[in-house]
């Protein structure tokens, strides 16, 4: 993936210039990473990073994330979604829930990044969509009071269902029981799949 010109904040998302994404995963320079995650059908959506990916390569991770560049608000993520899933959608039809707060140091990446944390409801069924290829090598769902579960340690696996990419971009349905190791280790998961449910409740008035 090509380098690219981000904001750089303080700790406290007050703005400072800008950098290369290179130099803040080197020297964990604080920036911003659109996310949203996607419900369909009553189900949550993580798409399997790509197995050529620097970091965290084959985890399941959230719907849909990119790095913001230098002067893109979280409206301009939205791209990500197209890009990732073949999936175009109006930001209008997002509801923001939280903005995140991440830092992690693996695999030689110092990666501090603040988040807006976005919510899509569609009736988009994943073996319609299409995966980029090198970033996405799947997109699965998964109830979401199962990977609750799963987070508060009550059960060991729980079921994953949707789409693997192979070599030849061609996708194949494919069901598979997954454990906490599957994932990317985000701590802001467990607050994601509350207010996810909180969402598929009828709730609409999150603190964002």
């Amino acid at each position: 993936m090509a380098d690219e010109l981000i904001d750089i904040y303080d700790e406290n998302m007050n703005h400072l210039g800008t950098a290369m994404k290179s130099q803040a995963h080197r020297e964990g320079l604080w920036h911003k990473a659109f996310h949203c995650w996607i419900l369909s059908h009553g189900k949550v959506w993580f798409q399997l990073r790509g197995k050529e990916k620097a970091l965290y390569p084959n985890l399941l991770d959230v719907s849909s994330a990119g790095h913001l560049q230098a002067g893109e608000t979280a409206k301009d993520g939205i791209r990500e979604i197209e890009e990732e899933l073949g999936l175009k959608v109006d930001f209008n039809n997002l509801t923001k829930l939280f903005t995140a707060k991440i830092a992690s140091d693996d695999c030689g990446i110092c990666n501090r990044e603040f988040c807006p944390t976005y919510v899509l409801e569609t009736s988009a069924k994943i073996d319609t969509l299409k995966l980029q290829p090198e970033e996405v090598d799947g997109i699965y769902e998964i109830d979401i009071d199962e990977m609750i579960n799963l987070l508060k340690r009550k059960v060991d696996f729980i079921t994953a269902i949707g789409m693997k990419r192979q070599d030849d971009n061609s996708c194949v349905k494919e069901v598979k029981s997954v454990s906490l190791k599957d994932f990317v280790p985000h701590d802001s998961y467990p607050k994601a799949m509350e207010m996810l449910k909180r969402y598929l409740d009828g709730c609409r008035d999150f603190a964002a």
